[in-house]
């Protein structure tokens, strides 16, 4: 994917057809994900408010479940239509950012990373090798929109 500023402020977005297809592919998983609350691979994008206090994260779980998800698939929906080559604006790209994060945290959650123990090198052998690329692919991705945002 690449992304360059435009002078009237919009942003112009190249994504390659293999880019496009793994992107529908895992946009197609997680919004299934998201929709099935009980799959655990969803936890980090449905965050526990009060981790002591069930009647409470009940209520605030009834309370933001549907803006939570409504929000999570909307930005999906979004990367998933964005056209190979494009411009969008800083808004579309906010919620590009926002699809990217959540296909990054529930393949994450699939290879059980924690902050310590992502690793810089992948086995050849590793049978989580192909997600483990879709991983930092995701990851840098995301590093790039929010450089380009932060300028």
């Amino acid at each position: 994917m690449i992304i360059t500023p435009e002078t009237n402020g919009s942003y112009k977005i190249e994504i390659t057809d293999w880019q496009k297809e793994l992107f529908r592919n895992l946009i197609e998983e997680v919004s299934e994900i998201i929709s099935d609350r009980e799959n655990p691979l969803g936890n980090l994008l449905f965050p526990i408010a009060y981790q002591n206090d069930i009647d409470a994260n009940s209520e605030f779980d009834s309370l933001t479940k549907g803006d939570l998800e409504e929000s999570h698939l909307s930005a999906l929906k979004i990367l998933e239509e964005i056209p190979e080559v494009g411009e969008v604006s800083e808004e579309t790209l906010l919620k590009v950012m926002q699809a990217i994060n959540i296909l990054r945290l529930v393949l994450g959650t699939r290879l059980d990373i924690t902050d310590e123990d992502t690793p810089i090198e992948i086995a050849e052998d590793d049978p989580d090798r192909s997600f483990w690329l879709i991983y930092h692919l995701l990851g840098e991705n995301l590093s790039r929109i929010v450089d380009l945002l932060s300028d």
